[in-house]
């Protein structure tokens, strides 16, 4: 499984540059996607179950329901999980791969799976959604452009609405990579949501769990709420 993760990690760093050289920073997801040819597991971040901290954060909070919103859906864990627990799912991903792969895997299933890029959202999600899940998006989004993206899952938040966020985190002894995943600052992402009420950041770290989660390493998942005084 590790050399299997070296060799899609320098994958990943040889399709990120290409796409940068090219000006289109995100385009290195359609062709890891495209170039998995339905394999889950040259998917690094692919569980194929949905994330146990959104489950566990989900079922603490029975009060949350409504419309919600699966940024960067991957293979369609999470949204068929919020789906079946009673939520009117939107799942979106920048790679269309993605979402053929999705709506293969669960043909019968109602969550609306569409093809769409958080730096430009359509107008009409704007003020939508009572939940918006984002799980380890935020973390493979370029610096230079990270900021635009996380300022626009605001604007997606129905007044009440909460934002779930779970990542790697930036601590003082983590060394850098040029390649994605680059961990997120707490101080970083508090400053991205001033517009929202904080309401949990908790650290964790996934011993148990070698899936796509690179066990040991930092983690965090962080919620806030939009609140119109």
């Amino acid at each position: 499984m590790d050399e299997n993760l070296d060799d899609i990690r320098i994958k990943i760093q040889k399709m990120a540059e290409v796409a940068e050289v090219n000006g289109e920073p995100l385009a290195w997801f359609e062709d890891l996607y495209d170039s998995a040819n339905r394999k889950s597991e040259d998917i690094p971040w692919a569980r194929m179950e949905p994330h146990p901290q959104m489950v566990e954060w989900i079922a603490n909070r029975p009060e949350i329901n409504g419309k919600a919103l699966v940024v960067g859906c991957g293979l369609g864990d999470d949204a068929e999980w919020l789906q079946e627990i009673g939520f009117d799912v939107t799942a979106f991903d920048i790679s269309k791969s993605s979402i053929d792969w999705c709506k293969e895997r669960f043909p019968d299933s109602t969550v609306d799976y569409c093809v769409a890029d958080i730096l430009s959202h359509p107008e009409n999600w704007e003020n939508k959604f009572d939940l918006i899940v984002e799980i380890h998006i935020l973390q493979v989004i370029p610096e230079n452009i990270r900021d635009t993206a996380a300022k626009n899952l605001s604007l997606l938040l129905t007044n009440n609405g909460h934002l779930l966020c779970i990542g790697r985190l930036f601590e003082s002894n983590i060394v850098e990579q040029p390649v994605p995943p680059w961990p997120l600052g707490r101080v970083w992402l508090e400053s991205q949501f001033t517009d929202l009420r904080l309401v949990n950041f908790t650290r964790f770290t996934s011993e148990n769990n070698s899936i796509g989660d690179f066990p040991s390493l930092p983690r965090f998942i962080a919620s806030w709420q939009k609140i119109d005084y």
